[in-house]
C-alpha cells in the first residue's frame, strides 16, 4: 500500500506540474483570445480592453493560473469564449465520443494483437510467423497521421467501402479506431510473441509434456497464463498511447470528440477549452501509467518492496 501511495503522489505532482506546463504554453503561444471572437475593426479599443479585463486576460499570467486553478478546484469548469458553451457540456457529447472510439481501439489492439502473437509464436520461423511479424513492424513504422490518410484513400476514395469522416455509426468508427489501434496492435502482437516463446522454452514446459498432458493444455493452461502477465500489465501503457493518437486521429476522420475540440479550441485561441482538455488528456496518459504500474506490482509482488523510481 505505500508503494501505490508514493506512486499516486507522483501521478498527482506530474498533472500539476504538468497544468502549468500546458497553461503557459497555451498563454505565450501568441494571438490573441479577444481577436478570435471580435473582429479587428468592428469594437472599439475600449470595448476589447473590457473584455480583456472581463476574461482576466489582463492580470499577469501567474495570477491567471491560479484563478483558473482555483476555479476548476471549485467545478467550475467555465464556458468557451468562441461560442459560450459551457465546457462541462462540451466534456459529456465530445468525452462519450472520444470514449467509443477508445474503447474500440483498445480492444482491437488485445483481440486481435493476442491471437496473432500467439499463433506466431506456435509457428515460430515459418511463413505465418514471418507474415505477422512484417505486419507487426510495418504497424510500428508508419506513422499515424498517414496510415490515417491512406485508410482514407483507399477505403472511402477508391474502393467507396467506407465514408471518409463524420460520426457515428459502425461504419464511420471502422476507421479511425484501426488506425487508432494499429501501434499498439504491433507491439502486442511482438510481446505476446516474444512472450510465449520464452515460456514454451523453460523446464516445466518439458516437465509437463513429458508427464502425458496434451498440447492444447500445456499451451492453454500454462504457457498462455503466464505469457499474458506482461502483457496484461502493460495495458496500461496501452491507454496514455491511444489517447496521444487520438488527436491526429479524429481530426484527419472528423471524429467529434475530445481531441478534435483540443485542436479547434488552440487555433480559435479558445484559452478555457484548450487548458481544460489538455489537462484532460495528460491526466488520461498519466492514469494510464499509473495503471501500468499497478500492473507491475501485481504480477511481480517483489517490486511491491522495491524503492519507486518515478511514475
Amino acid at each position: 500500500m505505500k508503494v501505490v501511495a508514493i506512486r499516486t503522489a507522483y501521478m498527482v505532482l506530474i498533472v500539476l506540474v504538468s497544468s502549468v506546463a500546458v497553461f503557459y504554453a497555451i498563454r505565450l503561444s501568441g494571438g490573441d483570445a479577444v481577436a478570435a471572437v471580435i473582429q479587428p475593426g468592428t469594437a472599439s479599443l475600449e470595448a476589447r480592453e473590457q473584455l480583456r479585463e472581463l476574461w482576466g486576460l489582463n492580470l499577469p499570467i501567474h495570477e491567471q493560473y491560479f484563478a483558473y486553478m482555483g476555479r476548476l478546484l471549485r467545478g467550475d469548469l467555465g464556458n468557451s469564449l468562441t461560442n459560450n458553451s459551457p465546457i462541462v457540456d462540451m466534456l459529456v457529447i465530445h468525452g462519450r465520443h472520444s470514449l467509443i472510439l477508445g474503447a474500440a481501439a483498445f480492444f482491437i489492439v488485445f483481440a486481435a494483437g493476442v491471437p496473432l502473437g500467439i499463433l506466431a509464436s506456435l509457428r515460430r520461423n515459418s511463413v505465418v510467423d514471418a507474415s505477422i511479424m512484417t505486419f507487426s513492424v510495418g504497424g510500428m513504422a508508419v506513422p499515424n497521421f498517414w496510415l490515417a490518410l491512406l485508410a482514407v484513400w483507399l477505403f472511402a476514395s477508391t474502393l467507396h467501402w467506407l465514408p471518409t469522416a463524420g460520426c457515428c455509426g459502425p461504419r464511420y468508427l471502422v476507421m479511425p479506431a484501426v488506425v487508432l489501434a494499429m501501434e499498439g496492435l504491433a507491439l502486442t502482437v511482438r510481446m505476446t510473441r516474444s512472450a510465449m516463446l520464452e515460456n514454451l522454452g523453460r523446464d516445466f514446459v518439458r516437465t509437463l509434456r513429458a508427464g502425458g498432458l496434451s498440447e492444447f493444455r500445456v499451451i492453454g493452461r500454462h504457457v498462455l497464463r503466464n505469457a499474458l502477465i506482461p502483457i496484461v500489465s502493460l495495458a496500461g501503457l496501452r491507454i496514455g498511447q491511444i489517447v496521444g493518437y487520438a488527436l491526429v486521429v479524429e481530426t484527419v476522420f472528423g471524429w467529434p470528440g475530445l481531441g478534435q475540440v483540443l485542436v479547434n479550441a488552440v487555433l480559435r485561441r479558445d484559452y478555457p477549452v484548450a487548458q481544460f482538455f489538455s489537462l484532460v488528456l495528460v491526466a488520461l496518459v498519466v492514469l494510464g501509467n499509473w495503471l501500468a504500474d499497478l500492473g507491475y506490482l501485481a504480477a511481480n509482488p517483489r517490486l511491491r518492496s522495491a524503492r519507486p523510481t518515478g511514475v
